[in-house]
């Protein structure tokens, strides 16, 4: 079975390296020091992220050296494998190379290709039982965070987003594009509610790069990259449903045909998966609002290197943009051949949210 090169997300714009302000011969020294642990053939990943250096060793290891701001915490990492099996990689912790402040990890690798290969391998669009199989998965997925949630009252210790989600919906309704705003302030009356929901893991960064799958049938092996990972309110980390709703083609994001259906197949699945969820309309309608401050969260935050502190602005990040007019604003792609560009419906942004919650759209 074919194995993926994984890739983080972000663009590698500047060497990794260079961004961690070290010389590019510590690279030999990363290489070195895999070498001399391990007595497998290595070679350096043809793809790398924008957080880490990454190593492959034999067929089954990836090694990856991280700086202090992009650690892995293998708390998380270990929490995933428990609750989602073999579709997370195991993950240990060898330390930290010597003079670099580059902290390196082990993972097991997960056999399969990205789905970003898969879907540039394979004519995607002329497929629909393949783009279902992966709705369905992710489905299967949610349900399986939700088996094992928490209640929010027990939440030990919350991490980056969670700790910090009014702040972060406050600084987007006061500054995001005024297209954006009242559905950030719509969100926010509901914040309260939202929070009170199970707590369950969300993988965090849920792009087609970080999505594995058999390179045959397309059905998910795995998901790769849990730098992010962390329990959130349950529907927060469905944002990613969208990414499987169509993809980047000739720079901008577009629908699929059968988008609409897709979503609908994707709460199908999900309500039959759980069917104490389904006999609460209420709470469904409560998870799909937070499923949409998830698509604010991880789209109308700029990522700043990390920094995750201020509202995404035109003209600075359209690439957000435009995945936020895709995932709030304009109606799913439906009745048509073709992929369709997205058009912005910016008029009546209430009633495409509500469209959202209820079904409508």
């Amino acid at each position: 079975m074919a194995t993926c090169e994984p890739r983080d997300s972000g663009v590698s714009l500047t060497p990794f390296f260079d961004r961690c302000k070290l010389p590019p011969i510590v690279q030999n020294d990363c290489d070195a020091y895999v070498k001399l642990k391990y007595s497998e053939p290595t070679r350096t990943a043809s793809f790398q992220g924008y957080c880490s250096y990454t190593v492959f060793v034999g067929e089954q290891t990836v090694v990856q050296f991280r700086p202090l701001a992009h650690k892995l915490d293998v708390e998380i990492s270990n929490t995933a494998c428990e609750i989602f099996g073999s579709l997370a990689p195991e993950t240990e912790c060898l330390g930290e190379l010597e003079g670099t402040g580059l902290y390196i990890y082990s993972m097991r690798r997960i056999p399969g290709v990205s789905l970003a290969d898969f879907r540039a391998k394979v004519d995607f669009l002329q497929v629909r039982s393949q783009r279902e199989l992966i709705v369905r998965d992710f489905a299967h997925l949610q349900a399986t965070a939700w088996d094992h949630a928490i209640s929010h009252e027990n939440i030990s210790r919350r991490r980056t987003v969670g700790s910090s989600i009014r702040w972060r919906l406050e600084l987007m309704a006061n500054n995001l594009p005024l297209r954006f705003r009242r559905i950030a302030k719509s969100i926010l009356l509901d914040l309260p509610e939202i929070e009170a929901l199970p707590w369950t893991l969300s993988h965090g960064d849920f792009l087609p790069s970080n999505i594995i799958v058999n390179p045959t049938s397309g059905k998910l092996s795995g998901l790769i990259d849990w730098t992010e990972g962390e329990f959130l309110p349950f529907g927060i980390g469905m944002y990613g449903l969208q990414e499987l709703l169509g993809e980047d083609r000739g720079g901008h994001f577009v629908f699929y045909p059968d988008a609409r259906q897709l979503r609908r197949l994707f709460w199908s699945e999900l309500l039959a998966s759980l069917p104490d969820l389904a006999r609460k309309p209420k709470t469904v309608a409560l998870v799909k609002k937070a499923q949409i401050l998830g698509i604010l969260l991880w789209h109308g935050i700029a990522f700043d290197n990390g920094k995750l502190d201020r509202a995404v602005e035109e003209g600075k990040d359209d690439g957000e943009i435009e995945r936020l007019d895709a995932f709030l604003l304009s109606p799913l792609m439906t009745g048509t051949r073709k992929l369709r560009a997205v058009r912005p419906r910016i008029e009546a942004p209430f009633s495409f949210l509500r469209g959202l919650v209820f079904g409508k759209a």
